[in-house]
């Protein structure tokens, strides 16, 4: 259950910073990248 939390954390955080970009008005392509440098730098 540890090992499951600690790999979906940093996806819930990633996924969370592309959903306030597109709450500002970013688009899709914006957001996605955002999501994969994101995950990148919660490793």
């Amino acid at each position: 259950m540890l090992m499951i939390s600690l790999i979906v954390q940093p996806v819930i955080a990633a996924a969370g910073y592309s959903v306030l970009y597109l709450l500002f008005g970013g688009g899709i392509g914006g957001a996605v990248l955002i999501f994969f440098i994101a995950k990148l730098l919660g490793k």
